[in-house]
């Protein structure tokens, strides 16, 4: 199977309308897509995808989780570590957890990393498998 791989400004333009030749481009070049040749969806890109979302496109959390489970869904895209994305979204779903930090974390242990470090608090309390550096 040959994979072609999306950066995060296609995908933005794929599911949001804010720049409309941008936007017709993508969803073309999408259209292209099939199972035998998917497009391809790296954890660098879902994770500047999320905070482009959060922050430049002012979504709120719950949105930015329903934009990404919603591309879970599209049999023509494929995803690095999907499940560790899929324990991601379901973390994330906590008031406390962010979706970055969690898929941060769920991708560690899949590598097997027995936990990760890090100097958020949030994080170090919300995700089991992290722990704050002090």
């Amino acid at each position: 199977m040959t994979q072609v791989g999306i950066d995060t400004n296609i995908l933005l333009r794929m599911v949001l309308n804010d720049d409309p030749d941008e936007q017709a481009k993508a969803l073309a070049f999408g259209s292209g897509l099939s199972e035998e040749t998917p497009g391809f969806i790296s954890l660098i890109v879902l994770v500047e995808f999320s905070w482009a979302l959060a922050s430049r496109y002012r979504q709120t959390k719950d949105q930015t989780l329903t934009t990404i489970h919603r591309l879970l869904k599209v049999r023509t895209l494929a995803f690095e570590d999907f499940d560790a994305v899929v324990r991601a979204l379901e973390r994330a779903a906590a008031p406390q957890v962010d979706f970055a930090d969690a898929l941060i974390a769920e991708h560690n242990l899949q590598l097997g990393c027995s936990h990760t470090v890090t100097f958020d608090l949030s994080a170090a309390k919300s995700i089991p498998s992290m722990e704050l550096l002090s």
